[in-house]
């Protein structure tokens, strides 16, 4: 396919650097568009349905969600960038689960212990979005830091990166571009134990990475633990 790739972003978003840094790391040529106050028009949903960014367009293809882009483009641009996801079986579901823990397990995490310092809305029911609790936020916020804090510790340093530079892997996945950008904003919920300063240290050594990641770590850093 030789159609031209468009990623809908928003720059200070580490969601949206997750797949920047993918793009510019396997060297895929393409433009950006700034999604900030066009992803609930008609034009963007009947695009990208799920009205949230990053999205992908590609020729005909639109693509919204990260795991989903990531492996797509692994997909369409095997040259570049299969190796991220290579075809074993076995490998990709392992890499798939780490895709999704860290959908189901940091990022739950991030909304609550990083929006309220960063200025962002929670999402409805959240303690900081309610009048009624909204004195209780501080106290919300300490609490999903001790509950990162457990995630981190038990899960990434005593398990995902033990025995690996990255995770569950010797060389960079799909999965380490998914993770690692968060941690711009997980520096906000907590500081990092030193395993994972390592591993980000390692991921700022692929060419591309720290470029693509450099809005939304200006964007955070004034309100890193």
């Amino acid at each position: 396919m030789t159609d031209s790739v468009i990623l809908w972003a928003l720059p200070p978003s580490a969601n949206s650097a997750v797949i920047r840094s993918f793009l510019k790391v396997t060297g895929i040529d393409f433009t950006e568009e700034n999604a900030w106050g066009k992803t609930r028009t008609p034009e963007y949903i009947a695009k990208f349905p799920t009205n949230l960014a990053p999205s992908l367009e590609h020729g005909e293809a639109c693509v919204t969600e990260n795991g989903a882009i990531l492996r797509y483009l692994c997909r369409a641009f095997p040259e570049k960038a299969s190796s991220y996801y290579p075809e074993d079986m076995k490998t990709q579901a392992k890499i798939d689960m780490l895709l999704d823990f860290i959908n189901t397990g940091i990022c739950t995490y991030i909304p609550r212990g990083a929006y309220p310092s960063l200025g962002f809305p929670c999402g409805p029911g959240e303690v900081s979005s309610m009048e009624e609790t909204k004195e209780h936020t501080a106290k919300s916020q300490a609490e999903t830091a001790a509950g990162v804090d457990e995630i981190l510790e038990k899960k990434y340093v005593e398990i995902f990166l033990k025995d690996t530079k990255y995770l569950l892997s010797d060389t960079p996945t799909i999965a380490d571009f998914r993770f690692a950008p968060m941690l711009d904003f997980i520096k906000v919920v907590t500081t990092l134990p030193p395993k994972l300063v390592e591993y980000y240290d390692a991921m700022n050594e692929l060419p591309g990475f720290t470029e693509a990641c450099a809005a939304p770590k200006e964007f955070a850093t004034p309100y890193w633990k």
